[in-house]
């Protein structure tokens, strides 16, 4: 991109003949100072001013740790449980959520039923082996020996719809096997399909690509540390709490259960919390929501995502498609900043209870809290007309004749078209079982589908139609509206990928007029 904008710039206006003298010169002589500066604060602080040898790396000699001491941090939480007394209603929505179950022992009451009677399936050219024994939940996998190895399930991650095992390894290492189980059906498979991988790569799940405590640790628990040792190429991972707790969301709050027990009926102003921007609160939950390397390994809530984060976007790779839709495994959190939505000011809390994580509303009628002609920002829409399709609730004019919401029973409908979710949240399944809802809010364009293969939810439902289809209808039913901004952004990141020189001007018209800050 930067690239782009010294070329706009040459072509604007010539360099002059002693421009890049005195580029040159302002450079090097900052090149100076900042030596200088470097010196200076060396001898300052009686360390080394350069980078030392130490084995085979340089390295500068830190002034103090990067991280607070584990312990004084870890000391400053309470645990989930200490919320209850006071937040009983609260609890109770998170002690049965995906959030609570996010990690824990094996427990016989629930996990027994999967390993017990035993059983065998096979998965590319091998065979995985599941049974109980002696109270035990045992897996015999191919092992870092080539051959069928026996481990002891320790712990569990995730709830439904598919459940992992975590095993312990020598270094303080814990792995997750490619064994899976589906809780709904009990029925076991490889996450990874018929892949085959194999003791040595990556990614089988004896690899670094399957480690705990580099790979899930950090968004199945509460305030992890890593605690990776270089030297020996162990672990010492520790956390505050098992699972995501409370205090994941919240914070630390040992010191606001110190100080309620103290002054809580006093009537006095709590000092010990903080309020946060709604923004932050779409951060802390893009922590685990997204796809995004670690740079700092201590984010809390309260902090900005983008001073720990490194986070993946739409951009030249193939990781999204050119609209924004996800494509490989990215979660939510950068697909949902670069949706309107977010730009108007919609966060998750509108469409998420905090503390249970489901949806507010069933179906459309989550929907219809602001598409209903009441907010500035949203426009009206009306099911029938919008979706051209039959819509739960609604007769075929478009009157609302249901308003029973308990009798919503999204599993039993037989036409689905009309459904908000599945126009503007397609849904693509990761691992082998777990169907997610894109977050980017896009706009189904059969036109692009032709242009640069960008999947539509026409087609997506209609799979017996082509694209040629899906257009004729799009345009009889709305006509010069598809012919939209985001429509436009899409081809101009389609040509850029495709390495056009015609896109270079699309791109940087972009830079200057698209509202949305994300592209």
């Amino acid at each position: 991109m930067s690239r782009s904008r010294q070329n706009a710039r040459r072509n604007v206006a010539p360099l002059r003949a002693g421009r890049g003298y005195l580029r040159a010169l302002g450079f090097g002589l900052a090149l100076v100072a900042i030596g200088l500066a470097v010196l200076w604060a060396g001898r300052r602080s009686g360390s080394p001013p350069w980078p030392h040898r130490d084995g085979k790396a340089w390295r500068v000699r830190p002034e103090k740790p990067f991280l607070d001491d584990e312990r004084a941090v870890f000391a400053q939480y309470g645990g989930s449980d200490s919320c209850r007394e006071c937040h009983q209603d609260q609890y109770d929505l998170w002690k049965n959520s995906h959030h609570r179950l996010a990690e824990r022992p094996v427990q016989p009451a629930l996990d027994r039923v999967a390993f017990d009677p035993a059983r065998s399936f096979r998965h590319g050219t091998q065979t995985t082996e599941v049974r109980w024994t002696n109270g035990v939940a045992e897996v015999a996998a191919l092992g870092l020996s080539g051959k069928s190895e026996t481990h002891a399930v320790a712990r569990v991650i995730g709830h439904a719809p598919l459940r992992q095992f975590l095993v312990p390894f020598p270094g303080g290492r814990w792995q997750t096997l490619e064994a899976t189980c589906d809780p709904r059906s009990n029925e076991w498979f490889n996450v990874y399909g018929n892949e085959d991988r194999r003791p040595g790569e990556w990614g089988h799940w004896t690899g670094r690509g399957m480690n705990w405590n580099h790979m899930c640790a950090g968004c199945h628990n509460t305030r992890v540390r890593k605690d990776y040792d270089e030297a020996s190429d162990a672990y010492h991972t520790a956390m505050a709490e098992l699972t995501v707790g409370c205090e994941a969301c919240h914070g630390p709050l040992r010191a606001h259960n110190e100080w309620q027990r103290q002054f809580g009926k006093s009537g006095r102003k709590d000092p010990t919390l903080s309020k946060w921007p709604r923004a932050r609160v779409v951060d802390y939950c893009g922590f685990c929501h997204a796809r995004r390397g670690d740079l700092t390994g201590d984010f809390k809530p309260g902090d900005g995502f983008l001073d720990h984060m490194r986070l993946t976007i739409a951009d030249a790779s193939e990781t999204y498609y050119a609209d924004g839709q996800v494509r490989e495994e990215n979660y939510e959190y950068a697909a949902f900043l670069g949706s309107r939505m977010h730009y108007r000011g919609v966060y998750c809390m509108d469409c998420h209870n905090p503390h249970s994580a489901k949806t507010i509303l069933p179906g459309n009628w989550l929907c219809l809290r602001c598409h209903n002609g009441t907010y500035t920002n949203a426009p009206l829409i009306e099911p029938v007309s919008h979706s051209h399709h039959k819509v739960f609730g609604y007769d075929t004019n478009g009157v609302l004749v249901n308003t029973d919401l308990m009798a919503y029973k999204p599993r039993e409908n037989k036409e689905t078209g009309g459904e908000c979710v599945n126009c503007h949240m397609p849904q693509t399944v990761y691992m082998q079982r777990h169907w997610r809802h894109d977050h980017g809010f896009t706009i189904p364009d059969p036109l692009l589908t032709k242009q640069a293969g960008i999947p539509n939810a026409c087609n997506r439902c209609h799979q017996d139609k082509d694209a040629d289809w899906a257009l004729k209808y799009c345009e009889e039913w709305y006509g010069p509206k598809m012919d939209r901004p985001s429509r436009h952004r899409t081809q101009v990141i389609a040509a850029a990928r495709r390495g056009e020189a015609a896109a270079r001007s699309g791109l940087l018209g972009l830079l200057a007029t698209n509202e949305i800050p994300y592209w």
